[in-house]
């Protein structure tokens, strides 16, 4: 029979990983999708302390601060059009006041840092070679803030600056975790704000990169996301309406491959029971009073304490308050 499609073979690992091993993910949104089902499936798992990252200086410097925590002050704030900005975090950490500012990102610093001293496994993203500068500043920027477009130089960074920021954060990792195993991939999510040709540069940059940090450390291995969704799906039906991210069923596809090529037998199998519950989470009844529905409430507590029984180092508490509260009075 003939293929109509290239499918890529999973690499083999030299490891697999478990509910027994922490996650530590850093980068685009990619790596948010994979950090949102790691912690959907309660494994042990926080991702991007700064806000999401897209350039390699942006994961590096998130890396760091993970690893090495700084003690922001108001003097790393800048105030614009209302809010407290940091050049480090995305806008997410932007707030009213420099007190709410710091103190946000001094709580997710802590969270991130107190994952890093436990995680065994790095999961790194990288969205694009393009970096902001600030021209008044000299220095690159993780978010411009909506600040005036001349206060920044557009550049792509170049392959040994990148192996070099990145390979500096990642031994820094290394001397506290010898062990840590280092998930590199390169995010399919096209940037088309860049321009098509200037976006397909960018990825061979990153492309090369990784490659190189694979070579140069036997602790980063790569995972191929990036072609899992230009080479393997290759069809505009496995984007979303802006064909540029991923549909969700491309990163489905993406994370069944990941899941295939990391997780242990037993490890799939539990992630399986735990799909099939969150599946019974998103089930929205037209008529939530029926017998038909207060049945399916009662069989998904009893799923959850077959669960409980199971794993009982995972927590349940939020899937049963969940349903006990659809139940009728």
């Amino acid at each position: 029979m003939e293929h109509f499609r290239s499918i890529l073979p999973p690499p083999v690992y030299p490891f697999q990983l478990s509910y027994a091993d922490h996650f530590l993910g850093i980068g685009s949104c990619f790596v948010e999708q994979i950090g949102q089902r790691l912690i959907a499936r309660k494994f042990s798992s926080f991702y991007n302390p700064l806000g999401i990252a897209f350039n390699p200086y942006s994961v590096a410097l998130s890396l760091t601060r993970a690893s090495q925590p700084k003690n922001y002050q108001v003097i790393d704030l800048f105030e614009y059009q209302g809010l407290w900005h940091s050049f480090d975090h995305h806008g997410s950490f932007s707030a009213p006041s420099s007190d709410q500012a710091l103190a946000g990102i001094e709580m997710a610093q802590k969270a991130a840092h107190a994952q890093f001293k436990k995680a065994n496994v790095l999961i790194l993203t990288l969205g694009t070679a393009n970096v902001w500068d600030h021209l008044a500043e000299k220095r690159s920027v993780s978010n411009c803030h909506k600040l005036p477009k001349s206060s920044f130089q557009r550049r792509r960074m170049e392959l040994p600056e990148i192996v070099e920021i990145l390979g500096a954060a990642l031994e820094a990792c290394f001397a506290v975790h010898p062990e840590l195993k280092v998930v590199l991939t390169v995010s399919p999510v096209r940037y088309l704000r860049e321009g098509i040709v200037e976006n397909a540069r960018s990825k061979a940059t990153l492309l090369l990169a990784t490659e190189q940090l694979c070579h140069d450390f036997a602790q980063v291995h790569y995972f191929p996301a990036y072609e899992l969704l230009m080479d393997d799906l290759r069809d505009y039906r496995f984007y979303a309406e802006d064909l540029a991210h991923p549909s969700a069923q491309a990163t489905d596809y993406i994370w069944a491959y990941f899941k295939n090529a990391f997780f242990d037998v037993a490890t799939q199998t539990q992630v399986q029971e735990l799909e099939k519950l969150n599946r019974a989470l998103q089930h929205r009844p037209l008529h939530p009073n029926t017998v038909t529905h207060q049945t399916f409430l009662h069989q998904q507590l009893e799923y959850i304490t077959r669960l409980e029984n199971k794993y009982p180092t995972l927590d349940f508490s939020a899937e049963k308050s969940f349903f006990h509260q659809q139940l009728k009075a």
